[in-house]
């Protein structure tokens, strides 16, 4: 038996697996999900709107003087 401690909703929760690969994907599962929530989170805006928005802002903007070193 393997217990996992995992963080769900703010609370520790603990799974419990009989096998070693299952616990290593609920594992795998656990870690993608943020990932995943954060590229979802832009899934409201539009594109071209954004690309636009970008391209003004580069146009509009001044130029970074040359360094020199």
């Amino acid at each position: 038996m393997i217990g996992i401690v995992l963080e769900e909703d703010e609370q520790q929760i603990v799974r419990y697996f009989a096998d070693e690969a299952a616990a290593d994907a609920a594992m795998a599962d656990h870690a993608l999900a943020p990932a995943l929530a954060a590229i979802g989170s832009w899934s409201d805006l539009d594109w071209d709107e954004t690309a636009e928005a970008l391209d003004r802002s580069r146009h509009e903007s001044t130029p970074t003087p040359p360094i020199e070193l």
